[in-house]
């Protein structure tokens, strides 16, 4: 069987995805080194929305203090 990762696009998301990798391991449709690689995935993605979230708010801010 072929597991498919559900869509990510948020945190929310990520999460869902996580959860939906541990149960793929859990029945057997996924090996623990597959789910931890496509885990490494998630985690940079999360990494990603980060980042971005913290520059979009110090430019907020800059913007702010330089009026």
């Amino acid at each position: 069987m072929l597991f498919e990762l559900p869509p990510v696009s948020s945190a929310a998301d990520a999460a869902k995805a996580a959860a939906a990798l541990l149960e793929a391991v859990a029945v057997g449709d996924l090996t623990p080194a597959e789910a931890s690689e496509l885990g490494k995935l998630i985690e940079a993605y999360i990494k990603a929305l980060e980042a971005t979230d913290f520059a979009e708010r110090l430019d907020k801010l800059e913007r702010m203090t330089n009026r």
